[in-house]
This record gives C-alpha cells, sequence and structure tokens, in this order.
C-alpha cells in the first residue's frame, strides 16, 4: 500500500501521499501474483504539485483489476470511477467568473451589466451541464435577476452566454474523464471513470 501510495502520488500531483487500501481476500495470494482485484484510493489536491488545469480539493477512486511487473514502480488498471470534487474557487477562475452555489443544485453567477442604459448588477443562476463528449460544462435553465426583478428566460440565455464560455474540464488525473456533474453547496461534485490507464 505504501509503495502504491508513492506511485500514485506522482502521478495524481498531491501534496500527501494518497490513502490506499488494497482490498480482497487473500491479500498475500494477491501480491504474490502481481494482481490485484481492488485498490481503493483517497486524496487531497489532486493535481497541485503537476501544474494540472484544474486542482481537485478530493478525490474517492476504486481501481479494479490491477496489475504490476516490477511491484508496483508502475501499474497496469483495467478501470478506474469515483467521486471528486471541485471548489468554486478553482472552478471560477477556469470560468474567469465568478461561481458560487446558488441553492437547490444551481450554481450563481453575478456580473455587472448594463440595463436601459444603466449600470447594474445581474444575478444568473443555472443548473450544470455536462458535454461529455466535449468534456466542458455550461448552465441550463438559466434565470437572472437585475435589482431583485426576474427577466424573460431569452434575456437571461443571451446574458449568459456573452459572460460565461463553456468551462473546460479536461486534464482530470490519471486520464480520467467526467461522466456527471452536480452543483452543492461544498463545491462542483463530478464522477469520474478511465479504463485501461498504465501508471
Amino acid at each position: 500500500e505504501k509503495q502504491v501510495a508513492a506511485l500514485l502520488q506522482n502521478q495524481l500531483g498531491t501534496p500527501e501521499p494518497p490513502m490506499v487500501n488494497i482490498e480482497g481476500f487473500p491479500f498475500l495470494t494477491q501480491v504474490a501474483a502481481d494482481s490485484i482485484g481492488t485498490v481503493h484510493v483517497v486524496a487531497d489536491q489532486l493535481g497541485e504539485t503537476t501544474s494540472a488545469p484544474l486542482i481537485l480539493a478530493h478525490a474517492d477512486l476504486i481501481m479494479t483489476d490491477v496489475d504490476t511487473d516490477d511491484w508496483f514502480k508502475s501499474m497496469k488498471v483495467t478501470h478506474t470511477e469515483g467521486a471528486a470534487r471541485l471548489d468554486y474557487a478553482k472552478l471560477s477562475s477556469l470560468a474567469g467568473a465568478p461561481l458560487a452555489y446558488g441553492g437547490d443544485g444551481r450554481l450563481e453567477i453575478s456580473v455587472n451589466t448594463t440595463v436601459v442604459r444603466r449600470e447594474v448588477e445581474a444575478v444568473i443562476t443555472g443548473l450544470p451541464r455536462l458535454n461529455a463528449k466535449e468534456q466542458t460544462m455550461t448552465l441550463s435553465d438559466a434565470k437572472i435577476a437585475v435589482a431583485g426583478v426576474n427577466l424573460p428566460d431569452f434575456t437571461a440565455q443571451a446574458l449568459l452566454a456573452a459572460v460565461l464560455k463553456p468551462i473546460p474540464l479536461k486534464g482530470m488525473p490519471l486520464g480520467m474523464t467526467v461522466t456527471k456533474i452536480v452543483a452543492a453547496e461544498d463545491g462542483l461534485q463530478v464522477n469520474l471513470a478511465g479504463d485501461n490507464q498504465t501508471i
């Protein structure tokens, strides 16, 4: 487990070694065969030491069918999946706009704009939507309030398109891709998956 943690710390770009638990029975038989059924990995600040485009605050991953030929100096993993959390401050820097949790699974953006020749603060809320093929995030079902007054949906969509471009979610650790996103109070919750990884 310490050897796997050392290998994964480098690959995940974490300041501290991740927590690694080799699961399954019998343990010694698995290790002797250089093949492990399941490895559970929990890590914080993924990507921080590797200048990754996205730094994940926390991740909980399950690796299945893990093989090694060199006592875990490298590994081949058939499948990895799990959940991670992306802080809104990091997401805001990617978006180029301040994002925060708006309640009810929605994200909120506050922008200054001009309405009827007056500078006002507009608050846009929307549901995070994943484009799985492009690995980007946008907001759907956008609603906009200016000085507490709700504006028509087409105005909200037009303003949202002007201030928020699709946010890239590429560069996940171990070459994984995002399969689901949900806005929560403590950050954007993302589901991750990857196949046939060489670590």
